[in-house]
């Protein structure tokens, strides 16, 4: 190994945080359905943060990667190893830039939010589509 011993204990520290979050994640943000209340609500939680849908999961995956790619540097791997670990970083940064632009209010599909919030969304277009068409009938008439 190679490598000081906190610059180990940090990118340790960074994959568990990942590991951690991305549990709770899976566990409890995207296998519980949340009402459309609670997606619309200006709560911490709620629509305005998206750090729940968005940015804490995307983040904690790039910096979880990192600290993997880190930790297996630190070990000196053949050349080979070292490449295939960039491409790996190389696409945790794709996924989470693509991520971060779900809480810039840009719609992403279900495998980068719960299935529920795509529900959620389509559900209001639904009824925003149906309230444009009650309108354009209602000024027609």
């Amino acid at each position: 190994m190679d490598g000081d011993i906190i610059g180990l204990l940090v990118y340790a520290g960074l994959v568990l945080v990942m590991v951690l979050y991305w549990t709770y994640y899976i566990r409890y943000v995207r296998r519980n359905p949340r009402s459309e209340k609670w997606y619309d609500e200006l709560a911490w939680e709620g629509a305005v943060s998206d750090g729940v849908l968005f940015y804490y999961p995307y983040s904690t995956l790039v910096l979880g990667v990192g600290g993997i790619a880190g930790l297996v540097d630190g070990a000196n791997p053949p050349e080979f190893v070292g490449t295939v670990l960039k491409v790996a970083l190389m696409a945790a940064f794709v996924l989470g830039a693509v991520g971060f632009t779900g809480g810039f209010g840009v719609p992403l599909p279900w495998p980068f939010v719960p299935r529920w919030v795509v529900d959620i969304r389509k559900a209001k277009r639904t009824r925003g589509r149906e309230r444009r068409q009650a309108r354009k009938r209602e000024e027609e008439e």
